[in-house]
């Protein structure tokens, strides 16, 4: 789902309100009035204007951004008096140790009230499409779901700015974007702008004694898993796509269906009543609104009504572009360079020890192999912090348990150390290595955990190169007192522990 801009570009949307104004005319709803300091109707449910309350579930196209790769959600509530855009995903880059605690799992995200103008401007110059499907809630309903967002912006206060307009047609006016000091704690799977929005609704359904339903959903919903549906977003960044993979453990390697994740929002599908769950896989903006196409509200008297009673293209002249790779080459193409350099230097390696070649080639083809062997240590140890802190600390869901920690660990940056100061860590580490990887072949093909081909290939690269440490350390291995196995008591120790802090034992 997409994160919402941070405050300081509001004053490069007053830069650009001439176009702003475009997409304001180009609203179903007319400019709101401003009435409240806050700028927002204050009619109560007996008020004439209520009666003509339409509140629309808003999805946002994939963008080209990281933060905008998955699309977004929104609410519309429109009428003569208001049209807002209810939006979840509000949060700040410039908050402090903003990246530290993203890493973390520690994200803060906040609700914000934007007029749809300033709301559609704002991804219409990202390239993002937004599409309303307008709901067939009564108006007792849309009030309830009005005030019930209303009060979540109101909790702890809010700030208020304005964006000046300039309209070619009329007086200048103000949008505004009203931004609740409120927050929650962000979850990318379960607790984001997409369940926020869905919860909203289905309350305001409950609270008049209404249900959704879901009759249509498990004839054509095929069974996805959670990565496979992050993959249809990420086809076109795969650097980034490789990242989230290694990031992200088996829990998102369960089989779910469109029927899977409407029983999680409901407790009623097909008339049967289900329970609910937490953990709902209804994070992706483009489901929730394949899910919302099918869905009916029923009454207390059984009968039944769609949800969605219209949908409406609200940027129907965006020119739409494909995601571009940013770096021409893929991971999956660098990993099989990787492995056919690493088949070189290990085979230049192996034939030079083979046969009487003299001292001055062996020595090249050694240095080439270590180099080599640096290289892939280091890429281990690297990604292995990264994912010991993920899995040992962050509070993202998903990332807690991961196969990959064994392959990828911090450990390995020592076994560079090792390679030159002791023979027997080198050839531990390089035994590790080797079972790591084959451990991690056998996680893919077995289920256990989905891994991406440029590890695999990067696995097999590790199992030639542990395969010819191996191989040198007997060769050139002779009796040695137990005092001299120091290296491989700390590469052990080393190893042991960071896997026991991966699986939060420490």
């Amino acid at each position: 789902m997409t994160l919402k801009y941070p405050i300081a570009p509001l004053r490069h949307l007053a830069r650009h309100a001439l176009l702003c104004i475009g997409m304001v005319m180009a609203l179903a709803c007319p400019a709101q009035h401003t009435g409240a300091p806050a700028g927002m109707a204050t009619d109560s449910a007996g008020a004439t204007a209520t009666d003509t309350l339409e509140a629309s579930l808003l999805t946002c196209s994939p963008g080209h951004e990281v933060h905008r790769l998955y699309g977004h959600t929104a609410l519309r509530l429109a009428s003569p008096n208001e049209d807002w855009a209810v939006n979840f995903g509000w949060f700040s880059f410039n908050t402090p140790n903003f990246i530290a605690k993203f890493i973390l799992g520690l994200t803060d995200y906040s609700a914000a009230w934007q007029t749809t103008g300033i709301f559609l401007y704002d991804y219409y110059r990202e390239g993002m499409g937004v599409t309303a499907q307008r709901l067939n809630l009564t108006p007792a309903e849309a009030i309830k779901l009005r005030d019930a967002l209303r009060k979540v912006l109101e909790t702890d206060g809010y700030r208020t700015y304005d964006i000046p307009v300039q309209s070619k047609t009329g007086p200048n006016h103000d949008e505004k974007v009203l931004g609740a000091n409120w927050t929650y704690r962000y979850n990318f799977l379960y607790d984001n702008c997409t369940t926020r929005a869905v919860d909203a609704i289905r309350w305001a359904l409950q609270s008049e004694g209404e249900d959704l339903v879901f009759p249509d959903l498990r004839a054509h919903s095929p069974r996805l898993t959670q990565r496979e549906m992050i993959h249809e977003f990420t086809t076109g960044s795969p650097w980034y796509e490789l990242g989230q993979d290694l990031m992200l453990g088996p829990e998102v390697d369960e089989g779910h269906n469109l029927y899977a994740m409407a029983k999680a929002w409901t407790d009623w599908v097909d008339g049967k009543k289900h329970q609910a769950t937490d953990d709902a896989p209804n994070f992706l903006p483009t489901y929730a609104q394949r899910i919302f196409a099918e869905a009916y509200i029923r009454d207390a008297k059984g009968n039944l009504r769609p949800l969605v009673k219209a949908t409406d293209d609200l940027t129907p002249f965006l020119q739409r572009t494909p995601n571009q790779p940013a770096i021409p080459l893929t991971p999956t193409a660098a990993a099989t360079i990787l492995l056919a350099l690493t088949a070189l230097a290990s085979f230049g390696e192996w034939k030079s020890r083979r046969q009487n070649t003299n001292a001055n080639l062996q020595r090249a083809w050694r240095i080439w192999g270590n180099a080599l062997d640096t290289v892939l240590w280091t890429l281990l140890g690297s990604v292995g912090i990264v994912l010991t802190i993920l899995t040992g600390w962050s509070a993202h869901p998903a990332v807690d348990a991961n196969w990959l920690t064994f392959l990828f660990s911090p450990a390995f940056l020592l076994a560079i150390v090792l390679r030159f100061t002791s023979c027997a860590g080198d050839k531990v580490a390089a035994f590790t290595a080797l079972a790591a990887a084959a451990f991690t072949v056998v996680c893919h093909f077995s289920g256990m955990q989905w891994i991406p081909t440029a590890v695999l290939l990067l696995a097999l690269a590790i199992c030639l190169r542990a395969a010819m440490a191996l191989a040198r350390n007997v060769q050139n291995s002779h009796p040695k007192p137990l005092q001299k196995a120091w290296g491989a008591w700390t590469f052990v120790i080393a190893y042991a522990l960071l896997q026991l802090v991966s699986l939060r034992v420490i």
